[in-house]
């Protein structure tokens, strides 16, 4: 039996047959692998800057348990990835990264914690629901890791636009606390965030979007 999502049908063998261009075309949803890094870091750039990731920080999600990339396939071509974390309150601030604030005091009362740390599509990919898609699949398997809470750190640059707003929302997500010059924080560059949007340094927000997980 099909399943759809956002009008797109996943397959018994977990492809997801959908209509491109006015052709029959197949997305998937994997696990990252070495193959896949050099057109997952080509969109990285291309949409969170030069100095946001590297190749080593996708070589460091691959094998591992709590942390895990899924990319997005489209005829076998790399058109988006997510990446994820799960971690406990012991972590939160070395993940999150919030001032002194309330959000900060809720996130520590979580038992085990999804971050949607890292979602994208390449640019001329995007506005097709494959973003739905790679975010739908991301965040059921942290559901199956046993979190109590999923969250993310969406960017929202200086014209006021939220880049993953969207998708967030329609995992049942909202959002809370804005903060303002966020990802200078999120890289090692000395002048701050190249941002593909203003100069270093990177000037626009992170917004903390979440959702209580109850069973």
């Amino acid at each position: 039996m099909k399943r759809c999502i956002d009008d797109k049908y996943l397959r018994n063998d977990g492809i997801y047959q959908t209509v491109d261009n006015g052709s029959m075309a197949e997305l998937k949803v994997i696990d990252l692998s070495k193959e896949h890094i050099p057109q997952a870091l080509d969109i990285s750039k291309a949409e969170f800057g030069i100095d946001y990731l590297f190749e080593n920080d996708f070589l460091a999600y691959i094998g591992k348990d709590d942390i895990f990339c899924k990319v997005a396939l489209l005829d076998d071509t790399v058109v988006g990835f997510c990446m994820c974390r799960v971690f406990g309150p012991e972590k939160v601030d070395e993940e999150l990264k919030l001032p002194e604030s309330k959000e900060r005091d809720m996130m520590l009362s979580f038992r085990r914690i999804g971050l949607l740390d890292a979602i994208t599509l390449r640019s001329d990919m995007q506005g097709h629901g494959y973003g739905t898609i790679l975010a739908k699949e991301s965040y059921d398997e942290m559901l199956a890791h046993g979190v109590d809470c999923v969250c993310a750190m969406a960017w929202k640059s200086i014209r006021g636009t939220t880049n993953a707003k969207r998708l967030l929302e329609n995992l049942g997500m909202r959002s809370s606390i804005e903060i303002q010059g966020y990802w200078n924080l999120m890289v090692d560059s000395p002048e701050g965030h190249h941002c593909p949007h203003c100069d270093p340094p990177c000037k626009c927000y992170g917004v903390l979007y979440h959702k209580e997980i109850r069973e």
